[in-house]
Order: structure tokens, then sequence, then C-alpha cells
């Protein structure tokens, strides 16, 4: 992909993105090929583990594990529940590794519970894992938890409509030397698909995005190490391929896109 470096996942030193592709919306074994052909490294195999993924990534994993990132989420949050989700993973993949297991953090500012980062630690000693990685929508705890070890990497919520995460997380995190900080990820880039399915008589005479768009939108921030995508087909992986290859958004882009973002927010809240 030459329009967007590759870059660093924060602490994890790993060369990835900028692109990655989650598997929850049907992604085909084919798509994840090609998507690793055209430069993808990043892997989230998470709260729907589809079939299409795993049976991609375990073609790709003999001869190109050590550049694939493979994250996957800990559905369960009792220990002996968590070890046997990782384990399943990897007899599913057919790697004797995770790249990061990752948990959602709680809200009341704990991060996750005493027993499930025993359990990651262990299994991260034991090799199964390498790396844990947290996610939640408590943004403002994330520059809190930073030096937690829970937080080699974050996904983080963050779209034209919802930029939380600029002040919140971007700003603070991004002061920090990249060898220094978690790795950031952003999901939700068409934000649940409002931004790319809006009704073309509200935006008038502004255009409606692509997911492209929202693509190249995120990755518009250098703190964003990843941005996700979700094909649920072969040309919507192209597409967001195609995108990114474009590069970041010049400043007339992200206005367009700030000025949608606000718009669109603006109805929500006034319905």
């Amino acid at each position: 992909m030459s329009g967007f470096a590759p870059r660093v996942l924060g602490r994890t030193g790993r060369l990835v993105g900028p692109l990655g592709v989650g598997a929850s919306y049907g992604v085909s074994d084919r798509a994840v090929e090609e998507a690793f052909e055209r430069g993808v490294r990043y892997f989230y195999w998470a709260w729907a583990r589809r079939k299409g993924m795993a049976t991609g990534l375990a073609r790709l994993i003999p001869a190109h594990r050590e550049e694939l990132f493979i994250t996957v989420t800990s559905l369960v949050p009792t220990a002996p529940m968590i070890r046997y989700s990782v384990e399943r993973a990897l007899r599913a993949l057919g790697t004797d590794y995770l790249d990061a297991l990752q948990f959602y953090l709680y809200s009341d500012g704990k991060g996750i519970g005493a027993g499930q980062l025993e359990t990651a630690l262990t299994l991260r000693e034991e090799g199964k894992i390498r790396f844990i990685a947290g996610t939640g929508h408590q943004r403002p705890r994330f520059e809190r938890f930073a030096d937690a070890p829970f937080a080699d990497l974050f996904h983080v919520r963050y779209n034209a409509i919802h930029r939380g995460a600029e002040a919140e997380v971007f700003d603070p995190l991004g002061r920090r030397h990249r060898a220094d900080r978690p790795g950031l990820v952003a999901f939700t880039a068409t934000s649940w698909r409002q931004l790319i399915e809006a009704d073309p008589k509200r935006l008038s005479p502004d255009p409606v995005p692509t997911a492209g768009d929202c693509y190249r939108f995120a990755l518009s921030r250098p703190e964003v190490d990843v941005c996700l995508t979700g094909p649920s087909s072969d040309e919507q992986m192209r597409h967001a391929l195609d995108a990114v290859e474009k590069g970041p958004m010049n400043d007339d882009e992200l206005v367009w896109m700030r000025r949608v973002g606000d718009r669109l927010k603006g109805e929500k809240q006034s319905g």
C-alpha cells in the first residue's frame, strides 16, 4: 500500500497497518489472502470468529506467521474459560501463539479483573499470547491505563461523527514517543454505516462519504496505527484496500468529513 506507510503498533514494536481487517461481517478466505498480498498485517478474529478469516489465516500462517498480527477477544470473563477460548483459537488457526488477547475495560475504572489479568499474564509467560489489549468506551481512562500491564494496545472508537478520541486519547497519548505508548487501533470508522448510508438530501450539497473516505479520515490522524475495516464481501475488501492507497486526506477533505459528521451527529441528537 503506497498511500499510507506501514505504521509501528505503539510499544509492541510491530510494523503493521495502516489497514486492519475484522472478521465479524463475514470476510472470505480469498479476501484475507488478497489483503495480506496488498500489505495488510493486522487481523482481528474477535467477537464473531468467522470461518472465512480462520481459513485464510490458516493458509497464510505456515509461511508468514511472523508477519501476521492476530488479535482475538476474550469472549468470557472467568479464568478457566479465558484459557479455553485462547487454546481453542490456537487449534482453529493452527498456530502456537496469538499476537494479542483483548479485554473489554470495565466502566467502573478498574480496567480488567485481577483474575483475568493473572490468566492473561500466565498465557503470555507460556508463549501462547504476546500482548494484552484493551477496548471500551470510557476514553478518558485510556491515558490513565496507558502503563498498565493490559495496555500493550487499545482499540478506540473513532469516526467523523464520534471524534472525542482526539482530545481524550490521541492528544495525551500522542505526546508520548510511539515506543512508549500503547498501540492505537481505530474501529467503527463508518459509525456503524451511519456515514455511508446518510440521506443525500440531508447532506446536500455535500456528498455522502464512502467507506474508503471513512478509513482515510481515521488514518489521517498520525496517532492511529491501524484502522479496522469489516468487509462482508470481496468487493468491499478491495474498496478498502484501494481507498487507503490514496493516502491521507487533504485539508479540504478533512473539513468536509468533519462537517458531515457534525451534521449527522446534530440530526441524531435532535431526533
